[in-house]
């Protein structure tokens, strides 16, 4: 079995998420990627620069080309596109070039406008699998008539545990105070304000702390919006390296999510949160909603509503948080293992469907 992966960055999660594939993997194996990699021991190929937010055609076609150039040398039984969303802007434009492999692609968020739905309808028919991270993901996208969509849910690559006592020290936190966490960079669709107003509403002990890259808002923005709370703050405005995000997540009592109605896409601090076994609470929107109430993992809120973030907030902060069955399922479906495993189930499948 030969498999080709395609990526269109290798910042953020898309080099844990490809390394898992391939280190797990007995195939071989063939990686096409922006820029060169150090550190792979398989072929690697990289494609002619291409802005993916850019708008014209003829540049995405150009791409195209070269993939099908590359596959054409070396001849995989299947092509799996790691991000396929990058296919929505041109209605799964180039894909039946490609029609001769196998054709596999990620989709890691859901498109709910008009014409968002028919393009991902022809995205679906123009592959032969659609890989989605939710289960919510997947009933959405039946809806519009796709078929082969699999659920695998997005893996926790991070193993490393910190002690709490020693996170909480590290951020000069007490230990007697529930700490409401909300980590990773401010977008605005992350709804850092909401919560920020949410809290205003909150007469039960607790601490927050902001960490993450400023974006939408800053730490002078925070101040303002935190006054009449502002000594139960604790904000570390910048990129999070791998130790200051263990720690973050570490001394978190509950992870907020306070994130808007136009947040698809899975939350990496909400698994992150998952495998530490903490509270959740989140926006009851859609996809992020769903996955909260189907596997127990906290409490979710009316989106974009403060009072009702205000109130599941209280909640989390008052009752004591019992994880049961269904949250330890969703633990174990988050492992990077399971994640491999269903992976080389799907490839054997079309392998053999081809035959």
């Amino acid at each position: 079995m030969k498999i080709m992966y395609v990526d269109i960055a290798i910042d953020g999660h898309h080099l844990s998420y490809l390394n898992e594939l391939l280190n797990g993997n007995n195939a071989e194996s063939i990686i096409v990627l922006p820029e060169k990699v150090k550190g792979l021991s398989c072929k690697q190929y990289t494609y002619f620069p291409v802005d993916m937010r850019n708008k014209k055609i003829g540049k995405f076609n150009c791409w195209i080309n070269e993939i099908k150039a590359i596959a054409e040398r070396e001849k995989p039984d299947i092509i799996h596109f790691l991000y396929g969303d990058v296919f929505y802007k041109f209605f799964g434009l180039g894909l039946s070039k490609l029609r001769k492999y196998k054709i596999v692609v990620a989709l890691h968020r859901i498109r709910t406008g008009r014409l968002e739905k028919i393009s991902t309808r022809r995205i679906c028919r123009r592959v032969d699998v659609v890989i989605v991270h939710s289960e919510f993901m997947k009933r959405e996208i039946e809806e519009y008539g796709a078929q082969h969509v699999v659920c695998i849910d997005y893996p926790q690559f991070n193993t490393a545990n910190v002690e709490r006592s020693r996170a909480l020290g590290f951020w000069n936190l007490r230990g007697d105070i529930p700490v409401v966490a909300c980590i990773g960079n401010t977008r605005f669709e992350k709804g850092l304000d909401i919560l920020l107003e949410a809290l205003k509403k909150v007469d039960v002990p607790f601490q927050l702390l902001v960490a993450g890259k400023a974006e939408a808002f800053d730490k002078d923005y925070i101040k303002e919006h935190t006054k009449s709370y502002q000594d139960k703050v604790t904000t570390h405005m910048t990129f999070l390296s791998d130790d200051e995000l263990n720690y973050a997540l570490a001394a978190s009592s509950i992870i907020a999510l306070p994130y808007r109605k136009t947040f698809e896409a899975a939350s990496g601090p909400m698994g992150e949160g998952v495998r530490l076994g903490k509270c959740i609470v989140g926006s009851g929107h859609k996809n992020l909603g769903n996955t909260i109430r189907e596997n127990n993992l906290g409490y979710t809120f009316e989106p974009e509503n403060p009072d009702s973030l205000a109130e599941a907030i209280k909640k989390a902060l008052s009752t004591e948080f019992k994880i049961d069955k269904n949250y330890r399922a969703y633990q174990k479906a988050l492992r990077p293992k399971i994640f491999v495993e269903k992976h080389l189930k799907l490839y054997s499948g079309l392998v053999e469907r081809k035959c």
